[in-house]
This record gives structure tokens, sequence and C-alpha cells, in this order.
């Protein structure tokens, strides 16, 4: 596929946040399309990349990523994938559905954790091993959803 000019000399911003409405990535990055302060973000369930991953991949192919982009992970406290299992979701889902449903359910990962620091981690880890990523800044965060503020977990390699 050839690259048909979209990709920023500056590089890009995405991120990777989760749809709970406490996480704010317009203002945390100060986004202003005023100020050409831009970011694309990509709202999963718990900010899981798994769930995102084709979106970024389609993004890498048309060139809004580049090597000089950025990927943040931000996952938050009190997230909603705290608070049951990928089991207890299939279970959840699978109630009244009958065995055609549940056979979908059985591979599906919804992504739930414990800490957000550790799933944090997981997900960056993901996103370096990857080949489509290679070159490109990934970090990680936590929002603390009480305070607003981020702290990062993975550092700059």
């Amino acid at each position: 596929m050839q690259k048909k000019g979209r990709e920023r000399e500056d590089g890009t911003i995405i991120v990777v946040a989760c749809t709970d409405p406490r996480v704010t990535p317009e203002e945390f990055l100060g986004m202003s399309s005023s100020e050409g302060n831009k970011a694309t973000v990509v709202r999963t369930a718990g900010g899981r990349v798994h769930a995102a991953m084709s979106t970024l991949l389609v993004l890498s192919a048309v060139g809004n990523l580049g090597k000089k982009g950025v990927i943040m992970v931000v996952h938050h406290t009190d997230c909603g994938l705290q608070t049951a299992s990928d089991d207890d979701i299939r279970k959840a889902l699978g109630e009244g559905i009958g065995e055609e449903g549940r056979e979908v359910l059985k591979g599906t990962v919804f992504g739930s954790f414990v800490r957000p620091e550790e799933s944090v981690k997981k997900d960056v880890g993901i996103l370096r091993a990857s080949p489509f990523f290679k070159g490109m800044q990934i970090l990680g965060f936590v929002q603390d959803t009480t305070t607003g503020l981020l702290s990062e977990v993975i550092a700059v390699e």
C-alpha cells in the first residue's frame, strides 16, 4: 500500500484510553484544535490495546503513525474491568443466549485486570513487541480518576 502524504513531519500522538468519561485525554494533553495540539484518541473498554489493535494497524498502514509517532497507553484507577474477571463477564453475557452464543464468547478476551499499573505494563509490552510499531515511542500511564493526575508507568526507552 502506498502512503499518500498523511504522515506528519512532527509525528503523530495516538492515545489508547478507556471509554470511561472520567478519563480525559483531551484535557490532560491540553488538546486544542485552534493551537494545533491534536492527537488521535482510540477508546476501548479499559483502554486495553488488544481491542484497539485493528485501529492502530489501520493507522499504521495509511501513514498516520510514522516513525516519529507516539502511542500513549492510558489506563485508570477504579476501572470497571477491575470488578470482574473475563470468566465473570462471559458468564454474565452467556445467561439466556444459548449454546451458540456461549461458544462465541469462549475465545473472547475482555481484558479484565486487578492493578492498572500491571495492565499498562502488559499492553505497552504488546505494542513494543509488535513489528508494526518499531521505532515509535510507546509510553504507559495511569490516570487517577479522583485527582485527574497521570502517573507514568513505563519510561521512554
